[in-house]
């Protein structure tokens, strides 16, 4: 039979940690953590050069549809 466990007489024992658990917890945070500030650089990267990125391929646009006509003489 199970052995009973007595509440309230003497000093509780300490039980130890299941130290690999936590281990594997500690390093799937850190593994995500590096993921989420690998991901929010990038983003901000990306968010920092839009504007220019757009006026660049604007101009480009605007050249590639009026230079035939301009090579050709019409405007």
């Amino acid at each position: 039979m199970a052995e009973e466990i007595a509440y309230g007489q003497g000093i509780a024992t300490v039980v130890e940690p299941n130290m690999p658990m936590i281990d594997a917890i500690v390093e799937d945070l850190r593994y995500k953590g590096q993921l989420l500030a690998r991901e929010t650089k990038l983003s901000s990267g990306v968010l920092a050069t839009v504007s220019i990125g757009f006026a660049i391929g604007f101009v480009l646009a605007i050249v590639m549809m009026l230079g035939p006509f301009a090579f050709m003489g019409g405007l």
